[in-house]
């Protein structure tokens, strides 16, 4: 996948090799940059990632800004969760069978009990895996706390369940160490998705796998 940047002499990089890192100091500049992300229009403000054949639209994209309140138990994500259990773990016919031998089993349980109550009962005869998932409150798990190792699960999680092939990362130098963000990066190149920084201030020097484009207050643009 290819970030370029058309305001800057087409400046280019691979995000399969490289973290983009954007230092944008004009505000206008900086919006436009996160409209291009979260709305894909034609033609792009000011920059487009294309995966070699097309150009990324939205919906292959996820911006996250709020670190502090940063959840894997999104009802995007969850919904996703579950339907890939459905396709793939249960796709297993065998699985399957088991599956719907315990529903089977559970409903039986509850028409009994609920045999006291004057009132006709059905249960449903088809298995919905999303339901039982939410029964059960199947949920991501991160056993570490702090922003850094929920941003690690969430990327490990995106790539697993194919969620995005972009992630943009909002002034999250702001809340990260060098060590943490480095942590960050080689767990985004690992699992093959795109990590995008935007950033409002210029810090000196590039952390590990960094691409950094700054653009100054006049519009100068500085490739390193």
């Amino acid at each position: 996948m290819i970030l370029r940047l058309y305001n800057c002499d087409n400046a280019t990089v691979d995000l399969r090799e490289n973290v983009a890192v954007l230092e944008l100091a004009r505000h206008e500049i900086f919006m436009n940059v996160l409209l291009d992300f979260t709305e894909q229009v034609f033609p792009a403000r000011e920059l487009a990632v294309d995966s070699g054949k097309d150009l990324l639209d939205s919906n292959d994209i996820i911006c996250i800004r709020d670190y502090l309140d940063l959840s894997l138990n999104n009802k995007t994500l969850l919904n996703k969760l579950y339907k890939y259990i459905d396709s793939t773990v249960f796709s297993d016919p065998e699985e399957r069978m088991n599956l719907e031998n315990l529903i089977s089993r559970l409903k039986q349980y509850f028409l009994d009990v609920l045999r006291c109550l004057n009132v006709d009962l059905d249960v449903s005869p088809e298995t919905d895996v999303k339901n039982i998932c939410a029964m059960i409150g199947l949920v991501p798990f991160c056993a570490e706390e702090g922003i850094a190792a929920k941003l690690e699960q969430y990327i490990t999680i995106c790539a697993e369940l194919k969620l995005c092939k972009v992630l943009v990362l909002v002034q999250v130098k702001a809340y990260l160490s060098s060590e943490e963000l480095e942590m960050i990066y080689r767990c985004a190149l690992r699992n093959r998705i795109g990590l995008i920084l935007v950033e409002s201030v210029h810090r000196e020097g590039k952390l590990f796998s960094e691409k950094k484009i700054f653009i100054d207050e006049d519009f100068s643009d500085i490739i390193f």
